[in-house]
């Protein structure tokens, strides 16, 4: 487990701090006792609960325990809201960063603003203070005006640093966009986050809508006026005085009005088209755009907090806020279906395109089926915001029947990572498997489909800009996080960022636009170490004898479980400085085989609020959530393809395939070999036999025959009487000249069957001028006394081809003869 220990005196429990570096003391074994009490704790016996230690609030997981003290921590809220009218693509930013952002505006160069440079910290601080306890926004420059005071007066400074530091804080409050609100992180954060974003996209639109309207308003007006000017009134003298306007007194208009030819000059407009132009124009002037951009449905949990005095947004409560939702929807449709028609017809007569056959049956049955992109996100953004158990509940039907429907509803749905949204009131959430509202989105295949945290913004504006541009319901399951504790120990936004870690709550995208699969559909991004099933964190503590040691620890379900009140008694703590091989962490407890786990007690670590490091055993009931938070997990990467079974068995196979068939090829490589060295042995030694017969048949034996006793002296002795007659004869004859003598074949000698030579370049390389290489770049022994017998040992033990065959050693003398012989054998 100790990755690095560095030693210092242990510290004494006063002088340890809260979220300080923890303490574990020594441990020793648990007694049985203790263990069968842990044991049974485990598996739920009520009993076993009282002799365990309580577990109050104070304890947390060994991850967070440095986070205690949220006032020494910094994390992305409040935020800073950029005002719907600036059309910039940023919609928000972390106070800190907006600040830093703002003052190296004005102020590039490093020792420009330093007074105010260094003490943004210190407004930051005071903002935060004025933000405590805010849910809605609030407007940010009177805030940054009333900070920049107070900083004046905190640094009492005297002459003309006061003067500096004023010019730049005026720079500062001056730079606040007008409209601009700082968020801070409540309950509703995700909630003023969706509405923020919906009015940022509909401004926008708004505008260039209205300003298409008048255009196109004014191309009807043109076209009516055309027609106008072709009927006999329109060239009777008033009708001309009145077209010529101020100037008209220069000029006679009876006298134009005589002299001007009072014949048809084209075919008038049919009265079908007139009416339809007439009306089109009518519905056009008459538009008066709804100043409500947000429609909000909520339940009657949601109090007042949602009623604001904007001119732009709207509420009502209802038990069934998807129903309603779905209502209004139509309800708007409905009144913008006029307008879109008249705007329609209006762009077909200004290109005279309009077809009655065709547009009229069109437009007599036109609703918001035949809208348009552009037309659906003309209409107000209606909002249905429910929580999970309601929706889980009582409102499914309703929930379903709006996410299959594709009307451009928004549904934000506000979960309790921890909790089952299914169970009864007061039930325990982990009596049964957990409905996931996530998965179920996920089957209505043309509906966006989000989970994500108010914790991480980013994300979250993400994931409200795609379902804001989109023409199909989106449904956003959002965790805020509660207070961990009665006390308030660690920060909801903690608490939501744990039911990321915890996998209570990952995070995904579903955007049916992008394509037929999921690997197009799905956006994984935003969940930490997604490869694995739990994330790793680094972590250190100081053991009994002073070292600090560095560790690593997965943080779990039952990790993120402890920042939950309601859940404490699923916790029980093992008495300090007790510990035993059967205390098993439950990230591994979850891998071990059935018989071992059913044998062990899952646990994971925890720091009291005197910082010392304690094991708390989870109960079964939790540990089997844990598992289930695994297992749906791992689907959510299986359907992301981070983690794929079918593409781990393919790969097996595709492998297994793979080595078989470079088995097989190298058996036959091995057995073509094999055969093609037989055959080279077999015409080597053909032709080594067929050699040595020639050599027999061409000598002479007659030179062994007087070794065969005695009829070889009488044969000797006539031969000699033979020869004494015949020397007068020879005499008389020159003496025939001997033949030369067959060179004898001997194989002590070494050689090579060159044939076989690999051209490896080993024998070469030993002895150049032992070993040549013939034409054909194929070794032969050009001089065997070029080089010693071990030399020639050596080579034939190196020859890839056991082609080289050392023979006999040519020299008695050389040294170690015999057991260079004996190793010549295996190659001879």
């Amino acid at each position: 487990m100790t990755a690095q220990a560095s030693k210092k005196q242990p510290l004494q429990e006063s002088e340890r701090s809260a979220g300080g570096v923890p303490f574990l003391p020594a441990s020793a074994d648990a007694s049985d006792e203790l263990m069968n009490t842990l044991r049974h704790f485990h598996l739920g016996e009520p009993g076993a609960k009282s002799t365990l230690g309580k577990v109050s609030s104070e304890f947390l997981p060994v991850s967070l325990n440095s986070f205690r003290d949220v006032s020494k921590v910094r994390y992305d809220y409040p935020l800073f809201l950029y005002p719907a009218q600036s059309g910039g693509d940023v919609l928000a930013k972390p106070l800190s960063r907006f600040l830093g952002d703002v003052v190296e505006g004005f102020a590039p160069a490093a020792e420009s603003a330093r007074i105010l440079k260094d003490n943004l910290a210190w407004i930051e601080r005071e903002l935060c203070s004025k933000l405590q306890g805010q849910e809605a926004p609030v407007d940010a420059a009177p805030l940054v005006a009333d900070a920049a005071e107070a900083l004046q007066k905190q640094l009492d400074l005297k002459g003309e640093h006061v003067e500096r530091l004023q010019a730049d804080l005026n720079q500062l409050v001056a730079a606040v966009e007008e409209g601009g609100q700082f968020l801070g992180y409540g309950r509703l954060a995700a909630v003023y986050l969706l509405l923020h974003v919906a009015r940022c996209k509909s401004l926008p639109r708004r505008a260039a809508f209205h300003q298409e309207i008048v255009q196109l308003a004014a191309s009807l007006k043109a076209l009516l006026a055309v027609e106008k000017g072709k009927t006999a009134a329109a060239r009777k003298s008033t009708a001309i005085k009145q077209s010529i306007g101020v100037s008209s007194g220069y000029f006679n208009a009876t006298a134009m009005s005589k002299m001007m030819n009072h014949t048809q000059g084209s075919a008038s407009m049919a009265a079908a088209r007139r009416k339809r132009v007439e009306a089109a124009l009518e519905v056009l002037e008459s538009y008066q755009s709804d100043p409500v951009l947000v429609r909000a449905v909520h339940t009657d949990k949601l109090g007042g907090a949602l009623l604001s005095d904007a001119a732009d947004f709207a509420s009502v409560s209802d038990v069934d806020p998807c129903a309603v939702a779905a209502a209004a929807f139509d309800a708007e449709a409905e009144k913008l279906a006029q307008i879109f028609a008249a705007v329609r017809i209006a762009r077909l007569e200004s290109r005279d395109a309009y077809r009655p056959a065709i547009h009229d049956a069109w437009f007599k049955n036109f609703g918001w089926e035949g809208f348009s992109q552009e037309e659906l996100l003309l209409l107000p953004t209606i909002v249905a915001i429910d929580n999970a158990s309601n929706v889980a509940t009582s409102g499914l039907c309703s929930f379903s029947q709006l996410l299959s429907s594709g009307r451009p509803v928004q549904i934000l749905v506000r979960v309790q990572a921890h909790s089952n949204p299914a169970a009864a009131e007061g039930e325990d959430p982990f009596a049964r498997y957990r409905v996931e509202l996530g998965y179920l989105g996920i089957s209505h295949r043309q509906a966006v489909v989000a989970q994500s945290s108010a914790a991480r913004y980013e994300h979250l504006l993400t994931q409200y800009g795609l379902a804001l541009d989109a023409t199909c319901t989106g449904l956003h399951l959002v965790s805020t996080g509660v207070k961990s504790s009665e006390g308030g120990s660690l920060d909801p936004w903690f608490v939501a960022s744990a039911a990321l870690e915890g996998r209570a709550h990952p995070a995904f995208l579903i955007n049916p636009d992008a394509g037929d699969d999921f690997a197009s559909r799905m956006d994984f991004s935003g969940n930490p170490q997604a490869e694995h099933d739990w994330p790793n964190h680094n972590y250190s503590y100081v053991d009994a004898d002073g070292n600090t040691v560095h560790s690593e620890l997965s943080f779990t379900f039952a990790d993120y479980a402890l920042l939950i009140p309601s859940l404490k008694a699923h916790f029980g703590v093992v008495t300090e400085g007790n510990s035993a091989d059967d205390l098993v962490p439950v990230a591994q407890w979850l891998t071990l085989p059935e018989e071992q786990a059913n044998s062990s007690v899952p646990f994971i670590w925890a720091v009291d609020g005197n910082d010392v490091m304690q094991r708390l055993v989870i109960s079964r009931a939790l540990v089997i959530a844990c598992r289930d938070r695994r297992n749906y997990w791992r689907t959510l990467q299986e359907l992301a393809g981070v983690r794929s079974r079918y593409i781990d068995l393919a790969v097996q196979r595709a492998s297994e395939e793979a080595q078989a068939a470079a088995a097989a090829e190298i058996e036959a490589m091995q057995s073509e070999q094999a055969e093609e060295l037989e055959r080279v042995r077999s015409e080597t030694a053909g032709e080594a036999l067929g050699r040595l017969a020639n050599a027999l048949v061409g000598m002479d034996l007659s030179a062994a025959l007087p070794a065969a006793g005695t009829p070889a002296v009488a044969t000797t002795a006539s031969a000699a009487v033979s020869t004494e007659k015949a020397e007068p004869e020879a005499a008389a004859e020159p003496e025939a000249a001997p033949e030369p003598e067959e060179e004898e074949v001997s194989f002590d000698d070494p050689w090579i069957e060159t044939i076989l030579c690999t051209t490896c370049n080993d024998c070469i390389n030993l002895n150049p001028l032992m070993f040549v290489y013939d034409d054909n770049k194929q070794a032969y022994i050009a001089d065997a006394t070029a080089g010693t017998f071990a030399q020639l040992v050596e080579s034939a033990e190196f020859c890839p081809a056991n082609c080289i065959h050392p023979g006999k050693p040519l020299n008695p003398d050389e040294p170690d003869l015999d057991d260079l012989i004996k190793r010549a054998e295996a190659y001879n």
